[in-house]
């Protein structure tokens, strides 16, 4: 077994077709493609020159079998790339690993005080390493909840078997309530990315306090346009004349689909009203699934009544008293973040 290190981002282009064969092998999401982690690192992250990229590559008779797409931040934590906008992390493996012995390895290259591994689902290789064992010096714990559903090949929304009358009623009314608008799905086999209609939108969001001002800002635009160019992402559109109402920025892998980032303005109703006409469009002739990624938000349990999961974080510090501190403040701002937001409202 060879490991290497990639720390810049001329060696990071180099893996990209080995990565691709890596990723197509699993079940992996759009999170763990090259594109997302690469144009991450290039658009975001390296503009912070604290920041260390850390993929770590694992390579068998000159075959690679792993890659842990990490970086080291300015306060020498180890991460996952953009993990604070990626919903679901994971390494992509192809045999087994012990990753103790390659964390060991990468703290003796890249020195780093902790581990932070966040958004991790049940069935992340990571998650399952650890939670047969015991995490010396660190802990698992019950992160953020994430939902998605299947549709079944149909006419949306008859093809989910959990909406009853009143859940296609609701449909039927927020439909109403915009028939006057209409829909468009942009790819990027026939249409550019729409920048100007998107920092319209933006904008329009900031002024009526639906977003804070540093909302969307360009190094996260031009990511979002490197993933469209690269047919990660698709966009779905609401517009009335050359009025645009809403617009969601959905990440796809084959027949996944996820709802990653959206835009809307105070028109009633006209989130929930794109996100039905796109699954509209999708689930008429193939059986897809749908992620609302992570938050159990309200308007999408009640509205689309997808299957809730949990997601986890794992921590490992360098010692003991360290991780005491961490979980102290940890707990402590798990109080008081409910108190605050609870002042706000």
């Amino acid at each position: 077994m060879e490991i290497r290190i990639i720390s810049d981002i001329k060696q990071f282009k180099q893996i990209q077709y080995d990565w691709n064969i890596l990723f197509n092998l699993g079940g992996y999401s759009v999170f763990q493609s090259f594109e997302f982690n690469y144009y991450s690192w290039k658009t975001e992250l390296s503009k912070n020159k604290q920041n260390i990229l850390c993929i770590i590559e694992v390579r068998s008779k000159d075959i690679l079998s792993a890659i842990f797409p990490l970086y080291i931040d300015s306060r020498k934590r180890l991460r996952f790339l953009n993990d604070k906008h990626a919903d679901f992390c994971d390494f992509l493996i192809n045999d087994y690993c012990d990753f103790d012995m390659i964390l060991s390895y990468a703290r003796k290259k890249r020195l780093y005080n902790s581990v932070h591994f966040i958004n991790l689902k049940d069935d992340s290789f990571v998650y399952n390493f650890y939670k047969k064992r015991d995490v010396n010096n660190g802990f698992i714990k019950d992160s953020v909840k994430y939902s998605d559903l299947v549709l079944s090949e149909g006419s949306f929304p008859d093809n989910y078997d959990k909406y009853k009358s009143k859940n296609k009623s609701v449909f039927r009314r927020v439909k109403r309530k915009n028939n006057n608008k209409s829909h468009y799905l942009l790819s990027k086999d026939k249409d550019d990315f729409p920048i100007m209609e998107v920092n319209v939108l933006k904008e329009r969001m900031i002024k009526l306090g639906l977003r804070s001002p540093n909302f969307l800002d360009n190094n996260r635009l031009i990511l979002l346009e490197k993933l469209f160019n690269s047919d990660k992402l698709i966009i779905s559109i609401i517009r009335q004349d050359m009025k645009i109402h809403a617009i969601s920025f959905i990440l796809k892998n084959s027949d996944n689909y996820l709802f990653w980032i959206s835009l809307f303005d105070n028109s009633q109703m006209i989130h929930i009203y794109n996100y039905i006409l796109f699954m509209e469009a999708v689930s008429g002739n193939n059986k897809v699934q749908i992620s609302f990624g992570r938050g159990d938000y309200d308007y999408k349990i009640t509205n689309f009544k997808p299957d809730v999961k949990q997601l986890f974080a794992i921590f490992i510090f360098i010692n003991q008293f360290d991780k005491v501190i961490f979980w102290f403040f940890d707990k402590m701002s798990n109080i008081i973040k409910p108190i605050y937001k609870s002042i706000l409202r």
